[in-house]
């Protein structure tokens, strides 16, 4: 009995924190940071949230009440080491990302002027043989391996290489690109691997070793690579700002994602903004919504936008300005047209009818009479 006690103790200190098992990793500086802030606020503030908005209405159907909230922080509200993560900005995608391309160029310049890390990342399958079958997998079959009818596979000639606009230029770059292809998420490690092996760790350990407590995420796919990443940041403990303008799909849940990780985990700016912070440090204003967002009736905020050059045009979620009350030319021209067309219509009916009533005059006696004097 003593024994069994004795093993239990053992096994239970064994496990006491203080020492990372294998598979932990640190927690970024910003943990530490935002508790300190949070219980400060909460000391001064009880019963109520700084820096985060909330609106709330009242729900006729008696379920729970609908909020939607922001994230609670400012890119200035302390020091920060951000890193930059270009998401599958690669040769396969180029037609579905162009129009992302001037964003994601202006943020590397920045970043590279400013010193600060950039990591990233290319996907595809590797092929049926790497033990891994995920829902895209079984959903396209291996119809998909290596041949155009599979817009999830490369099908192209270096399909998986980044993009030249917005490639690595240094060896020391080229060793933060990584490869990935069950997985959608950058900080992910099934499987993934590092274009330039030398020792690399994860993303997460690779960013620990820089000091990064803030990710910057633009690239591809919106609704897939782009919001896992998001997520998983998040869970990591990273502050993730979201380029609204950085980041494009091939489907029409664009503006649908960007609002999902608005409205959980992300802040969303746009690259200029982000460019001037990096580089002056400049306080930023978050993007208004672009979709409507679901049980909210707060007033979008007011802020003038540049289009973006999306590879898509998302007709559900376009607003355009009404249109005056005032007929086009291309009305007015099928107006005529039709007028006519009665026209000529109603003559060749007039002539129709005539012959009928002349034939008729042919006959004798009072009919023919009758008929004379109806032409």
């Amino acid at each position: 009995m003593v024994s069994l006690l004795s093993l239990c103790f053992l096994s239970l200190a064994a496990d006491v924190p203080g020492k990372l098992s294998p598979g932990e990793q640190p927690l970024p500086s910003i943990a530490e940071h935002g508790k300190m802030k949070f219980d400060k606020t909460a000391e001064a503030n009880a019963n109520t949230v700084q820096g985060m908005t909330a609106v709330m209405q009242s729900n006729p159907l008696q379920f729970p009440l609908l909020t939607d909230f922001w994230c609670a922080y400012d890119l200035t509200d302390r020091k920060r080491t951000p890193a930059l993560l270009i998401d599958d900005l690669q040769v396969e995608y180029a037609d579905y990302v162009y129009g992302i391309i001037p964003p994601v160029k202006l943020l590397l310049q920045a970043f590279r002027e400013a010193g600060l890390p950039i990591f990233w990342s290319t996907w595809w399958r590797w092929g049926p043989d790497d033990g891994y079958f995920n829902a895209m997998d079984r959903f396209y079959g291996p119809i998909g391996w290596n041949t155009s009818s599979n817009a999830l596979y490369n099908h192209k000639r270096n399909g998986g290489d980044v993009l030249a606009a917005v490639a690595p230029q240094t060896p020391e770059e080229w060793r933060r690109v990584m490869h990935k292809s069950y997985s959608l998420d950058m900080f992910d490690e099934r499987p993934m691997k590092w274009a330039s092996p030398s020792n690399q760790g994860s993303l997460h350990v690779e960013l620990q070793k820089l000091g990064v407590d803030t990710v910057v995420q633009v690239g591809a796919w919106t609704d897939d690579c782009i919001i896992s990443t998001a997520f998983h940041a998040f869970s990591l403990q990273y502050d993730v700002i979201l380029v609204e303008d950085g980041v494009s799909t091939a489907s029409k849940q664009h503006f649908n994602a960007i609002e999902v990780m608005r409205g959980a985990v992300a802040k969303v700016l746009f690259a200029e903004d982000v460019a001037k912070y990096i580089r002056q440090g400049r306080p930023v204003q978050e993007a208004a919504p672009r979709a409507k967002l679901a049980g909210s009736r707060a007033p979008r905020a007011a802020r003038h936008q540049t289009p973006t050059s999306l590879a898509y045009e998302d007709a559900e979620l376009s607003e355009t300005a009404p249109r005056p009350e005032t007929i086009s030319i291309d009305a007015a021209m099928r107006l005529v047209v039709a007028a006519g067309c009665m026209s000529i219509l109603s003559f060749v009916s007039g002539w129709v009818l005539r012959g009928v009533l002349l034939h008729r005059t042919r006959g004798s006696g009072n009919d023919g009479q009758h008929y004379r004097h109806l032409i």
